[in-house]
């Protein structure tokens, strides 16, 4: 049988926000690139989640990349499928679509020492071969969904909410919710509205501000399609106040208190049992897990149809659903709004460094990374948006672009030494760890009193960059080369 092989100097996995990034950056620099992409649409997690009132909480302007910005955003914050077609409008303008191999699963990718290249087996049998790998895979796409004793048995429809099911007409039907994280929390009304039970778990409370979301006027969006530079200046100045709040996040965490009677002030405007207030107030710091944005929310979970129970399902059996106090909610419908696997979507692809190094084993018992973009044992490969390489209090494209645009910078440094591959050195890796380990410990993330997916069990203590954006930005503007080893292939 024979084996199709394609062959190219850098191939990105991922046609989401990070893929499309780098590709950018890529094709600026008459890069021979292409991109591999299991699904039939670029977008990612904004084309994957289509759950009623999905949006996105950081601005619109903001949340595009400073090279292709959009004029006629509708409102404040945009929505899922306007975020998507910017998406799909960048991929075509920018003549990126016949680069990308749409409906393309990659399963494994193996460094081949002797010829300096990546080797990339796909699910369908065609081999790519490289001499640079960038991952764009992300890390909001493979969902958490938790098992369950007596699962099969239940009987009604079960989904997660980034694989909503269109076809099921909720209305009248007791609908039981899991999880009030970020998709949760928008989810809720939507399904308070539409169901004539509905039952939400959850296992912490989360601090939910108002999101001050109106439609953009005509006349604002007339002003930046005519001069574009006020609305770059507009963009700067959604930026820097964000990068100043981000100061209390991960410098000055007591500065967070001030937000946190906004809440409650919200809660006991809303809820008019004084026992659903307290279940819904935080037992954690602000800031210390995502803060959410809605206006619907707590007026949602105030409706007679709707009912909170702390903590997690334990158990299912026909028809209903099983609290932690054994207590049976009766049901029809199932919704996880129960996050991701931050790692999942790197753990699907087998990956293997020098010596046969599998990336999974690396990064036992915690992801561990150089300046969030490369890891020692990988030559020649990089990671965007991956662990230590965003934030969560601003958009993650400020990151994306600093990323991309750094790996271009390490393409170039490896052509000028004429040397076939880099790769970072492990002291340079372990100075990283420990800078961030330092540093994070000083942030609401690591003292709020809570434990969440932001914390890891790796040498850093985390996955985030625990610093501002500006930070992150300035040290991404070279390559330190002295950080690096540049190898010929033929002594790998």
């Amino acid at each position: 049988m024979t084996v199709d092989v394609i062959r190219t100097e850098a191939l990105v996995i991922g046609a989401g926000i990070s893929g499309l990034g780098q590709a950018v950056e890529l094709a600026k620099a008459r890069v021979d690139f292409l991109i591999l992409e299991k699904a039939h649409d670029v977008g990612g997690t904004w084309r994957d989640n289509t759950y009623p009132g999905a949006s996105c909480d950081v601005e619109s302007h903001l949340y595009a990349y400073s090279y292709d910005r959009n004029p006629d955003w509708s409102s404040t914050y945009a929505g899922q499928a306007e975020i998507l077609a910017y998406l799909q409008g960048i991929a075509r303008r920018r003549g990126l679509l016949s680069r990308i191999r749409f409906g393309t699963r990659v399963t494994g990718a193996r460094w081949e020492a002797a010829a300096g290249e990546w080797t990339v087996s796909t699910a369908a049998g065609t081999t790519y071969v490289s001499r640079f790998l960038i991952l764009g895979v992300g890390g909001l796409h493979a969902p958490r969904i938790p098992e369950l004793a007596g699962a099969e048995t239940f009987g009604g429809h079960v989904w997660h909410s980034s694989n909503w099911n269109h076809e099921v007409d909720l209305t009248g039907k007791r609908v039981t919710l899991v999880g009030v994280g970020a998709s949760g929390v928008q989810i809720v009304p939507h399904l308070a509205e539409r169901s004539s039970e509905l039952t939400v778990f959850q296992r912490s409370a989360a601090w939910v501000l108002p999101k001050a979301d109106v439609p953009v006027s005509e006349w604002r969006r007339r002003m930046f399609r005519l001069l574009p530079w006020t609305q770059a200046l507009y963009r700067l100045r959604v930026y820097l106040r964000r990068e100043k709040r981000g100061f209390g996040f991960h410098h000055r965490p007591d500065a967070l208190r001030v937000a946190e009677p906004v809440v409650i002030r919200q809660i006991e405007t809303h809820i008019d049992d004084p026992e659903l207030r307290r279940k819904l107030i935080p037992d954690y710091r602000f800031g210390c897990k995502r803060v959410l944005f809605s206006n619907e929310y707590y007026p949602a979970l105030n409706r007679p149809n709707v009912r909170v129970v702390t903590g997690r399902p334990v158990a299912l059996k026909p028809g209903a659903v099983i609290d932690e106090e054994g207590t049976e909610h009766r049901t029809d419908v199932i919704i996880y709004a129960t996050g991701f696997d931050v790692l999942g979507s790197f753990d699907r692809i087998r990956i293997e460094g020098l010596r046969g190094q599998l990336l999974a084993d690396a990064w036992r018992p915690g992801p561990r990374t150089y300046n969030g973009v490369a890891v020692p044992g990988f030559p020649n490969m990089f990671i965007i948006l991956g662990p230590h390489g965003a934030v969560p209090y601003t958009g993650v494209v400020v990151n994306v672009e600093a990323q991309a645009r750094y790996v271009l910078r390490a393409i170039r440094a490896t052509r000028s030494a004429r040397a076939g591959a880099l790769v970072v050195r492990p002291d340079a890796e372990q100075r990283f760890q420990e800078e961030i380990r330092e540093r994070f410990q000083h942030t609401v993330w690591s003292v709020g009193g809570c434990r969440s997916w932001y914390q890891s069990d790796g040498p850093s203590g985390t996955v985030l960059w625990p610093d501002s954006t500006l930070q992150y930005r300035w040290r991404l503007r070279r390559v330190r080369q002295r950080d690096y080893d540049f190898i010929a292939p033929a002594t790998l």
